[in-house]
């Protein structure tokens, strides 16, 4: 690890320079592996970002981005280019601040924007402007149904691996991740998209309103990113139905598969029809490093362990229903406040309906690229698996530190890179915890990766009897409950039913838990974040970016969450903490 910079960090944009973790951790919350950066992100995923821009109409490509133009590799993380997003608001007449209220919750401590020459530009102005008019009015994203074909083509027509060669299974990786490119373009114009509806609503309505606009978005609909939480719900109920299946859960995760396995025919066919549909999710799921469900079906069964043990009545579909008189009565306050111009009365109906449509669009975009991920993700997980089974990696995922100029070196002579892919795995993974800056201008030197701290020597304020953290209102609810902090998916036995999840942030993988919480806070997010539209679709109140809510709150704090607000009410310190 060079004391400067990781090995796949990549170098910033010079037009566009200011990045941010806020929002990127959403996304990729643990450290890059490096062939996720190098054959997944710097080849594919950044080209095809700033490619989106381009058919979003933010930009001309003549314009020449920085490969990092949209976002960066910096200590082995990802980060959002801050710069961009303002430069795509301000093209389409946004303010700075509205930006980065709806993308990243108008942190506090958001560098200070300076403009520059080119960020106004008329004719990516007149394109951004039809593009608005379209997204306030359509009701059809054929560009995404065509994403889904090719994706889901993929998957249909994926090879037996087990029975290519090395050489065969690194060509089956790296022939499919072009593929990211053309779904990137679903994804940016989806995700540029889902902020016009509800900043026309926050025009309409006012800047004090952030709380209504929240419940009045409510649930989507046809979201699939919640798709599998619905799914583990069913098996959930499976599970909870039979005296047998129980049983085997009752002893514990350790060793479930085992167990589970031929006690019911149709729970075995139902869970694995489940990981033939949704295998490709799994946390952290932006990596082709990561393990998914198929590839860890471990993961699936310890969520079905938790949704077990609710009861019939905490269904999302149950849940849901609770809050629908609440999305009425939202609508009929906003009536009122825009008043009786009819004009205003139809664009509140076109910015509400487009800001449900594009949610769930946006979800369905993200989905698209991670189906495509997958497919690269599986052939170099079996690569994986056999060397390490042949002695020439010390564990399977050691295959996920080479980078791609590697892999036929790999393939053809892995013994060469044993230890070589061993030493990187040791220092990839004293890339956890750090201490990262949250924001970085990188036209100043960038704080050398040997000066960071990590994030347990870094002291927090634990909260105190009556305060009151403010986030973002991301997912509508008044609830109170005992807190428990979440880091890592291999805790989720440690959490209670009805529970207000506390987690660092929650991918679409970590989802069905919230089916267990009642409440969720997270450290990062806004609204329009992967996780909190997911939330809205469970019926689940959710406070989003609440800063260091997973070092401040101790568990068993009750608290108040209002996930409209986006405040968290401490009520009473646990017992432990008051006497330390």
């Amino acid at each position: 690890m060079s004391e400067q910079r990781w090995l796949v960090d990549t170098e910033p944009s010079a037009r566009l320079p200011i990045y941010t973790r806020l929002n990127a951790s959403d996304v990729l919350s643990d450290p890059i592996t490096p062939l996720g950066a190098d054959l997944g992100w710097i080849q594919n995923i950044l080209p095809g970002w700033n490619a989106g821009y381009a058919f979003h109409g933010s930009y001309s490509l003549v314009e020449k981005p920085d490969v990092a133009a949209s976002s960066g590799i910096f200590y082995g993380h990802l980060y959002i280019n801050l710069s961009m997003s303002r430069l795509v608001g301000i093209r389409g007449g946004l303010s700075v601040e509205l930006v980065d209220q709806l993308f990243y919750g108008g942190d506090p401590d958001i560098p200070e924007y300076v403009g520059h020459p080119d960020d106004e530009n008329a004719d990516a102005s007149a394109r951004l402007a039809a593009r608005n008019a379209w997204i306030l009015s359509t009701e059809a994203f054929p560009e995404l149904d065509e994403d889904r074909e090719l994706a889901d083509r993929l998957r249909t027509e994926r090879p037996d691996l087990a029975s290519l060669t090395p050489v065969a299974l690194v060509a089956r990786a790296r022939s499919v991740m072009p593929l990211e490119r053309a779904a990137w373009r679903g994804e940016v114009a989806a995700t540029n998209g889902a902020a016009v509806g509800p900043s026309v609503l926050g025009q309409l309505l006012g800047p004090d309103n952030q709380d209504l606009i929240v419940t009045l978005v409510g649930s989507a609909g046809d979201v699939d990113s919640a798709l599998p939480s619905f799914a583990l719900w069913e098996l959930g109920r499976m599970v909870r139905a039979d005296e047998r299946l129980t049983e085997a859960f009752d002893q514990g995760i350790d060793g479930i598969a085992a167990r589970v396995a031929g006690v019911d025919p149709k729970f075995d066919a139902s869970f694995a029809d489940f990981l033939a549909e949704f295998g490709y999710r799994g946390p952290n799921e932006w990596d082709l490093g990561s393990t998914s469900w198929e590839t860890k079906p471990e993961l699936v069964l310890g969520l079905i362990d938790r949704l077990r043990l609710q009861e019939d009545s905490a269904s999302p579909t149950a849940r849901l229903a609770e809050h629908a008189g609440d999305t009425d009565a939202a609508l009929e306050r906003a009536r009122a406040i825009v008043g009786d111009d009819a004009e205003a009365q139809a664009t509140l109906d076109a910015a509400l309906a487009s800001a449900r449509r594009f949610a769930a669009w946006r979800e369905r975009a993200k989905t698209n690229c991670i189906k495509v991920l997958h497919e690269a993700r599986v052939p170099l997980a079996e690569l994986g698996r056999r060397l390490h089974e042949q002695g020439h990696l010390a564990a399977a995922d050691h295959v996920f530190m080479a980078v791609d100029e590697e892999l036929d070196l790999l393939a053809s002579e892995p013994s060469a890179l044993t230890d070589t892919l061993a030493e990187r795995h040791r220092a990839w993974k004293g890339l956890s915890g750090l201490d990262l800056p949250t924001f970085l201008d990188t036209r100043e030197p960038l704080p050398p990766l040997s000066s960071l701290r990590r994030k347990d020597q870094v002291e927090v304020d634990q909260v105190t009897s009556g305060e009151v953290l403010q986030g973002s209102g991301a997912s509508p609810g008044v609830v109170r409950g005992r807190t428990r902090t979440i880091t890592s998916m291999d805790d989720l036995d440690s959490f209670e039913v009805d529970e207000v999840l506390v987690a660092p942030q929650t991918d679409p993988s970590w989802t069905p838990l919230f089916m267990v919480s009642c409440a969720a806070i997270t450290d990062v997010g806004a609204m329009g974040s992967h996780a909190m539209i997911v939330s809205r679709e469970l019926g689940i109140p959710c406070a989003a970016g609440v800063p260091a809510a997973t070092r401040r709150i101790p568990d068993g704090t009750l608290v108040e969450v209002d996930g409209s607000k986006g405040t968290v009410t401490i009520l009473e310190l646990p017992a432990t903490a008051q006497s330390s």
